[in-house]
């Protein structure tokens, strides 16, 4: 994967827009907390216009079996402790949930309980579930149909004709460059166009993507197209996709706190690649109805076969150790439906994923959901996020031998 937004670029983007860094509202933000990344990643929806996510009707309470974790993990051929990593990434919050109950829960650089964490890309998984919805409610007659069946203002773009099953496996074709290292690439001028400057909607943005390669093909990270995956939701379900993520998983969940979804604008379309703002135990919520493969308590909120679907890999293009053959030839991650599968086996563990290290981390195996906020100063890296899912699998084995 590759990250969509550089904080300490932005600056450089703004010479490049021909606007001027104090117009950046990601540059403002940072400067209200002192600089602190920690805190900008808890207070982006006092910066940016969102939607509400409301919650509604009882919480559902999650009891609570205190372990205290003396977990050392192998990586690269070296020892690490969990404590370690949790300070190396800048860790924020973290939550481990065993059998349903919380075994470990953490707070750092300020934050608690109530703080409503960035989930930057792991937004992408829920959307990959707001698009479930939608094929489960008929709304899309099945996966393989073209995107512009559905909007037809894409004709004549890079998207043309693509499958939505294409889109969902980030497999469009089209062109987009996810570069973390570069303030001119098309993630950066997504960013600055759709949100910070307002000067095109993320529709418009689509609309201009041109097609590279055949659909299907080759698995490249690109943040547009969970973006047309939303304008698709909003279109067939007509209503906004926070509306939807409301009525359809938050409410049936009984979360804790309302959310936020960052829109292009006021009362413009979510930005369905990144940013919602939940806490960390809502976060796990979501997690443990994946790992009970759509269902909470009696009520199937998800069909369980979407969640099979979308957490396993469907094209050789995807498949285990594909995602980086020249460039991590090593690597034996698979990609789903916007869901990164770190490895194979019948009860795999698959994980949402954000920028500077958000995890949404399910794991069937071991009865097991790991949610981790951060605000770590590296962007991203294949070996990191590999690191981390060494240790979110150490855990897993340390839970289930001891008592």
């Amino acid at each position: 994967m590759k990250s969509f937004i550089l904080i300490v670029a932005l600056i450089a983007t703004a010479a490049v827009s021909g606007c001027t860094a104090d117009q950046s509202r990601l540059v403002s933000v940072l400067r209200r907390s002192m600089g602190s990344r920690a805190v900008a990643f808890r207070t982006m929806d006092q910066v940016y216009p969102y939607r509400v996510i409301a919650r509604g009707g009882p919480v559902t309470q999650l009891p609570r079996a205190p372990h205290k974790l003396d977990v050392t993990y192998e990586f690269q051929g070296q020892s690490h402790t969990l404590d370690d990593l949790l300070a190396r990434t800048a860790t924020q919050g973290f939550l481990v949930i065993k059998g349903g109950s919380i075994v470990d829960e953490r707070y750092f650089a300020g934050a608690d309980d109530k703080s409503k964490f960035t989930s930057w890309s792991a937004a992408k998984s829920f959307t990959s579930t707001l698009v479930g919805l939608a094929l489960a409610d008929g709304k899309i007659d099945n996966l393989n149909s073209p995107v512009t069946a559905y909007l037809p203002e894409l004709k004549g773009s890079g998207y043309d004709g693509v499958p939505i099953k294409d889109i969902l496996e980030m497999s469009s074709g089209v062109q987009f460059i996810e570069d973390p290292d570069n303030s001119g690439s098309d993630i950066s001028t997504m960013w600055w166009t759709t949100m910070d400057t307002e000067s095109e909607t993320i529709a418009d943005y689509a609309k201009s993507r041109r097609r590279v390669e055949q659909p299907g093909t080759k698995w490249v990270y690109r943040s547009v197209d969970t973006a047309v995956l939303g304008m698709l939701v909003n279109r067939v379900m007509g209503q906004p996709l926070a509306t939807m993520l409301s009525e359809r998983i938050w409410q049936p969940l009984g979360m804790e706190q309302d959310a936020t979804w960052l829109t292009d604008r006021p009362d413009g379309l979510e930005a369905a690649y990144c940013c919602i703002n939940a806490t960390l135990r809502d976060y796990g919520r979501f997690g443990l109805m994946m790992l009970h493969h759509g269902k909470s308590g009696d009520r199937q909120l998800v069909p369980a076969e979407w969640i099979d679907e979308a957490t396993n890999p469907q094209g050789p293009q995807v498949s285990y150790g594909q995602l980086w053959p020249t460039i991590f030839p090593d690597d034996t991650t698979g990609y789903g439906y916007q869901w990164w599968i770190p490895n194979g086996g019948k009860a795999h563990p698959y994980s949402a994923v954000g920028l500077c290290y958000q995890f949404i981390y399910v794991n069937p195996a071991y009865d097991l959901v790991i949610v981790k906020a951060s605000a770590s100063q590296e962007y991203f890296s294949v070996p990191s996020q590999n690191e981390q899912f060494a240790a979110f699998e150490a855990i897993g084995r340390f839970l289930q031998t001891t008592p």
